[in-house]
């Protein structure tokens, strides 16, 4: 038997050769299944992903049956109602880290749904007659997660006002795995990267949010969208300032829209103030984005705020005078003084003007294009508030916001 497998070994070429192996990077990353080696690239199929990496990136090889193997193989012997056979079976791949503890827990709640240790171990907690996982119901409760702690909105709010909230505790070992992984995310092989953000997702989300917030500001635009998104399903307020930011200061519209999708994730309500803030900002580019925001909240402060803006830089700006014309300087007459036995004369130098000064009110200052894409803005953002579309008449705007005796705003 044995001289069989080694003819059998040797007689098949290593391209065509299926190895059930661990290949480990020299970056650190490692990934579990079936191993081809073809040419200069060894190539990884892994839980329905296919991985190539170049062979001068690869560290080792470790032949050998790979984890979700052993759970594939114990998974096929299992009959699909035995309900102690798939709870072991869960517990087996929980205890080595693999994805497919959550199917095996899954299973068990399929055969049966109050199974207390499987809901436990997906989060499900019971809220009433229902089972909801853990964050819902902390969310039911009206707690809210801030700093990794779920705490009252009041008491998350006097915190980060206070400038008093902290980053939640994970291990230095976690932190320096999230900074390697985030560094991966800039490579050039897209086979790294997608392995990284993989592996990403299976630390801690504490270790992430520092990582996760330089990743924000990455080069390449979706290791920005990754991070929002990662941001986004953390779900924690400390990150709710970051990704403001990135929703109306980034390059890229698709970055911008990304983050304030996860912005609504969190259904702050006070999510509403940077924005209107912002509307005050001197790049008009801001207030665009800012605008649209507000719309897209709809709050319908936003009409009152919008209105104020208007008629600020639209429509009540201060009036200003200028003036075409020349000067013309000439000698009057002489201021005579006797010193001396001598006469002196002192010129006395008088000036004409002519010409014309202009009276004229400023509507803006950053180009006609800008103005015009401005006020299409401020009249859709209130279409979409009020639900009439006057076009860019703002009296029947604030008349009707009289009459529905809509929220006036007064910044914070």
């Amino acid at each position: 038997m044995r001289v069989f497998v080694i003819l059998l070994v040797f007689s098949t070429s290593p391209s065509a050769y299926l190895w059930a192996d661990t290949v480990r990077l020299r970056n650190g990353l490692s990934v579990h299944g079936a191993v081809e080696e073809a040419g200069d690239e060894v190539i990884v199929e892994s839980d329905g992903r296919t991985y190539r990496f170049k062979k001068s990136t690869v560290k080792s090889i470790e032949r050998g049956e790979s984890l979700p193997e052993q759970y594939a193989r114990r998974k096929a012997k299992l009959e699909a109602t035995d309900e102690t056979g798939w709870f072991r079976l869960a517990l087996w791949a929980r205890e080595h880290k693999l994805r497919g503890a959550d199917e095996a827990y899954e299973r068990v709640l399929g055969i049966n749904p109050d199974h207390r240790a499987a809901r436990r171990e997906l989060g499900y907690e019971r809220v009433g007659e229902a089972w909801v996982r853990g964050d819902e119901a902390k969310r039911r409760k009206g707690f809210v997660l801030c700093g990794g702690r779920w705490v009252l909105p009041e008491e998350a709010d006097r915190l980060m006002r206070a400038g008093l909230m902290e980053q939640a505790p994970a291990t230095e070992e976690h932190r320096k795995r999230a900074i390697a992984l985030v560094k991966v995310l800039q490579d050039d092989d897209p086979a790294m990267r997608k392995l990284a953000m993989r592996q990403i997702d299976e630390l801690p989300d504490a270790a992430l949010m520092r990582p996760m917030r330089k990743a924000l500001y990455a080069p390449d635009p979706k290791v920005r969208v990754f991070a929002v998104k990662t941001l986004s399903r953390i779900g924690d307020r400390v990150a709710l300032p970051w990704l403001i930011q990135s929703s109306m200061y980034d390059a890229q519209a698709d970055v911008r829209n990304a983050a304030f999708r996860a912005i609504k994730t969190f259904r702050d309500e006070d999510v509403f103030w940077p924005y209107a803030r912002a509307l005050y900002s001197k790049n008009p580019r801001v207030r665009i984005q800012a605008v649209k925001a507000i719309a897209d909240l709809d709050d319908l402060r936003g009409v009152d705020l919008i209105l104020r803006r208007i008629s600020i830089g639209l429509g009540a700006s201060p009036r200003v005078n200028v003036q075409f014309g020349t000067q013309s300087s000439y000698v009057a007459d002489f201021d005579v003084e006797i010193a001396q036995a001598a006469a002196i004369g002192d010129p006395i130098v008088r000036t004409i003007q002519e010409g014309v000064i202009l009276d004229f009110k400023v509507l803006g200052g950053s180009g006609e294009q800008w103005i015009v894409q401005e006020r299409r803005a401020y009249a859709g953002a209130l279409a979409n508030l009020t639900g009439r579309d006057f076009g860019e008449n703002w009296k029947q705007y604030e008349k009707l916001a009289k009459e529905q005796q809509l929220p006036r705003v007064k910044l914070r």
